[in-house]
């Protein structure tokens, strides 16, 4: 019997990507109740600060990623451990 390798991608590439400037992006993540949610089109809600650094210090303390949907004019957070698919891809957490 064959197997299927299926393309996935590491968190740390998926937070690389997010943090690109204008990055667009498609997500589909677990909520804290246990359904899931997919969402296109979005790009992280960008600070409001001047120190950018720091930001993205705290998203990574905290876990979340803030991010926002043109498409649907919504903002919502998704915690980065419950991430499943980015840009189509499976994410892999241990990489």
């Amino acid at each position: 019997m064959s197997s299927i390798h299926r393309p996935v991608i590491g968190i740390s590439e998926v937070l690389a990507e997010v943090n690109r400037p204008h990055a667009v992006f498609d997500l589909k993540f677990r909520k804290t109740n246990g359904a899931v949610s997919v969402r296109s089109g979005c790009t992280r809600l960008q600070p409001t600060q001047v120190n950018r650094l720091n930001d993205r210090k705290k998203m990574n303390r905290s876990g979340i990623l803030k991010c926002y949907q043109p498409g649907e004019r919504k903002h919502f957070d998704c915690y980065i451990d419950l991430i499943v698919q980015f840009n189509h891809l499976p994410v892999n957490h241990l990489l």
